[in-house]
């Protein structure tokens, strides 16, 4: 069902049950569910036909060392980039996120996505909120919202303003002395 009114309220009481939602970010639409809250996430794993490691929404920059290993340096070209359309890939700290969303990878996936909705909605959630792509794994990521509501008619829907020619978000990754960028998408970075 596509939600227009009282979203973040709403918002907040599917995710505090356990519920997958769907949501606007600066790039794509998103899908979601508490970060803290293994069986949720389990329903990501089950609806995208996959079980891999799972990004993160974080509220602000600084929560970023909260969850992840940054040097002063990183953190430096973090702050010149984010929020914004980025995922990081860093070294993950011992947390309250659930176990599956490294799913045994020696790395963290984080966004702070420079949208008023996620912000919000991170700011009256007070924990981390999953994010990754609408999409069954192998098929293409689903942007437009008459779609997503036709393939996922029992989540709910979060309208907003995405970035219809998105091309998600750009992916560095962190963990080399360099930083690589793994995957091209919205944001620009320059090496």
């Amino acid at each position: 069902m596509i939600i227009k009114d009282n979203k973040i309220e709403n918002a907040l009481i599917n995710l505090n049950n356990g519920n997958m939602i769907i949501y606007e970010t600066d790039t794509l639409y998103g899908l979601g569910v508490d970060a803290t809250n293994s069986e949720a996430i389990l329903k990501i794993n089950k609806l995208k036909k996959r079980a891999m490691p799972l990004s993160v929404m974080l509220k602000s920059i600084n929560e970023i060392r909260k969850y992840a290993s940054v040097s002063e340096n990183e953190f430096k070209i973090i702050e010149k980039i984010l929020p914004g359309p980025f995922t990081l890939l860093l070294k993950p700290k011992p947390s309250n996120l659930s176990n599956f969303v490294t799913h045994n990878s020696n790395k963290i996936g984080i966004r702070v996505p420079n949208n008023k909705f996620c912000l919000q909605l991170l700011s009256k959630f007070k924990k981390p909120i999953i994010t990754t792509s609408v999409n069954v794994h192998g098929t293409q990521s689903l942007n437009n919202i008459d779609e997503i509501e036709e393939k996922f008619f029992n989540i709910d829907i979060y309208e907003g303003n995405v970035n219809n020619d998105s091309n998600g978000s750009t992916i560095l990754d962190f963990m080399e002395n360099k930083i690589n960028i793994i995957r091209q998408g919205d944001g620009m970075f320059n090496l």
